[in-house]
């Protein structure tokens, strides 16, 4: 009989933060399951991790001689999925132990969902500093145009937060790797043509800011590799020309802003002027263009000061911070 999931963990030199992934995943409650973990090429101590957790069932561990970047490690092992669904866990991400069984439970209610994701946990310097939802937004659900898939406007996922039904790949087929970044959601766009999205509002997973995730280089390429690909999930989505604007605005006006905190204004300014409308918020982002890049550096200073100072109100969230801790330092 076949697994309810195959979870799919690609990794390239992330040793340090493999081991607790894989711990996330062996306290899951939820065990019909079965697991790809793949090296891609990694040249750090990820082989040593992968055998301190040999021999667990339903695990399998394949190793790269040749980096195949994440997507070609994820069709990979998709390909060889024998689960009824596909979901993924990146090697820098941990899931809280009852993330598969609500999974499960959602999609035992609500079969017809060939796409599902839940709410997340922003990990920041030992800190659980947000989530990337309200958990009273009012997300959409049902069967959606493709083009919601797009970004985080109206689907707010992230790809470790995602499963879908292994059948769906018979017509969509696997990721594209011509694409650089954002070969997910030109996937997922095709998976809303035929099926309906559903989703968890309650916080499942814990993305981890890290070096390589906070690093304004690395995060200022990938945005704008990531704006290329957004053009050809656009190509993929054919949406009618007000939701093709209304989806440029947006993700010229974030790639902007990623640039304002990176204290690069005439950057930000060039997307700005890609944008169709000047509304309040193209104003202010503007505006912010205009300030000395001393200034910008003050405002993010303050700002990441008050962030860390700030104490969750929320006990969930505070749960969530403790077993993190403990599966970081068991007793």
């Amino acid at each position: 009989m076949s697994p309810l999931f195959t979870v799919i963990i690609p990794a390239y030199n992330r040793a340090d933060l493999l081991r607790l992934t894989l711990k996330s995943l062996d306290a899951q409650t939820f065990r019909d399951y079965e697991a790809f973990i793949l090296d891609d090429g990694s040249t750090d101590a990820t082989p040593e991790v992968f055998k301190e957790f040999a021999g667990r069932p339903g695990w399998n561990f394949v190793r790269f001689e040749a980096n195949r970047r994440q997507g070609g490690c994820r069709n990979y092992a998709m390909e060889r999925a024998a689960g009824d669904y596909v979901t993924f866990l990146d090697a820098d991400d941990l899931w809280l132990p009852r993330r598969l069984e609500k999974f499960a439970e959602l999609i035992a209610r609500n079969p017809a969902a060939g796409f599902v994701f839940s709410n997340g946990y922003i990990l920041r310097e030992g800190r659980l500093t947000g989530k990337f939802f309200d958990e009273g937004r009012a997300v959409p659900r049902g069967k959606l145009p493709p083009y919601m898939a797009i970004s985080d406007k109206w689907l707010p996922y992230v790809t470790t937060n995602v499963a879908f039904k292994r059948t769906v790949l018979e017509k969509t087929g696997p990721f594209r790797q011509d694409l650089s970044h954002l070969e997910d959601m030109e996937l997922y766009v095709k998976i809303l043509r035929d099926w309906e999205a559903d989703f968890i509002a309650e916080p499942l997973s814990v993305y981890r800011i890290h070096s390589l995730t906070s690093n304004p280089a690395s995060l200022t390429l990938k945005w704008d590799d990531g704006v290329a690909d957004f053009r050809e999930a656009l190509k993929t989505a054919a949406p009618d020309p007000a939701a093709r604007r209304e989806l440029e605005d947006y993700v010229y006006l974030k790639q902007a802003e990623v640039y304002l905190k990176n204290l690069q204004p005439g950057k930000a300014r060039e997307y700005l002027r890609l944008a169709h409308s000047r509304g309040p918020a193209w104003l202010k982002l503007f505006a912010g263009s205009l300030l000395p890049a001393s200034s910008l550096a003050l405002l993010r200073g303050l700002y990441a000061l008050k962030r860390k100072a700030a104490p969750s109100s929320d006990a969930a969230m505070a749960e969530a911070e403790a077993w993190v801790k403990e599966l970081e330092n068991p007793r």
